[in-house]
């Protein structure tokens, strides 16, 4: 019974793409992208935003010092196209005194009608995962999610990501401080590499 079910079930993954494909009018003729993603199929305004951010970007990144100041390094990060439905970051930086390297995948879940990003990187080995909503009229997309935190668990975050304008945005990392409030962790600048 057990190597039945994966043939069969991928078998109906394909039946059902098939049939959404075929009802979107992908066989025959065309059928026009929607202004915003109504399912699975199609990739709408939400994912329109995250391919603007396509590109090579240069990065400083702003951290407290612990002392009341701020430690400034640099970094770069490549965001590629995945489809016309996700993005992948690769970013390399100096962070704490050691190297940073990671990796991000971004979208927007038609499922959930969420946005959501998954990052992983060199400091530990829990990722980092989020959803949130974009608000046109601040232009930020703002998410919640969870990553490891100073109590060596996982810890609730929200990050900010604020579009200045197409050649630059700002990504703000949340969460508890030393007291236990909400605090700004990190934030990087980032500027479109010319």
């Amino acid at each position: 019974m057990k190597t039945l079910a994966v043939p069969v079930c991928a078998a109906l993954l394909v039946l059902a793409a098939t049939l959404g494909l075929a009802r979107a009018g992908q066989f025959g003729q065309a059928a026009a992208p929607p202004a915003a993603a109504t399912d699975a199929f199609h990739a709408g305004a939400e994912h329109a935003l995250l391919l603007k951010l396509v590109g090579k970007w240069d990065a400083e990144i702003i951290a407290p010092d612990g002392k009341g100041g701020e430690v400034h390094t640099k970094g770069s990060l490549v965001t590629t196209k995945l489809a016309d439905f996700h993005t992948v970051d690769a970013f390399e930086g100096d962070f704490m005194g050691m190297k940073l390297i990671g990796h991000g995948m971004n979208g927007y879940c038609t499922v959930r009608k969420k946005f959501f990003a998954y990052w992983a990187d060199s400091m530990t080995s829990s990722p980092m995962t989020s959803y949130g909503d974009w608000d046109e009229k601040k232009r930020q997309l703002v998410m919640s999610g969870e990553c490891y935190g100073q109590s060596g668990k996982l810890e609730p975050v929200r990050t900010v990501t604020q579009l200045t304008d197409d050649d630059h945005r700002t990504w703000t990392l949340y969460g508890a401080g030393p007291d236990g409030k909400e605090s700004e962790l990190i934030r990087i600048e980032y500027a479109r590499r010319k």
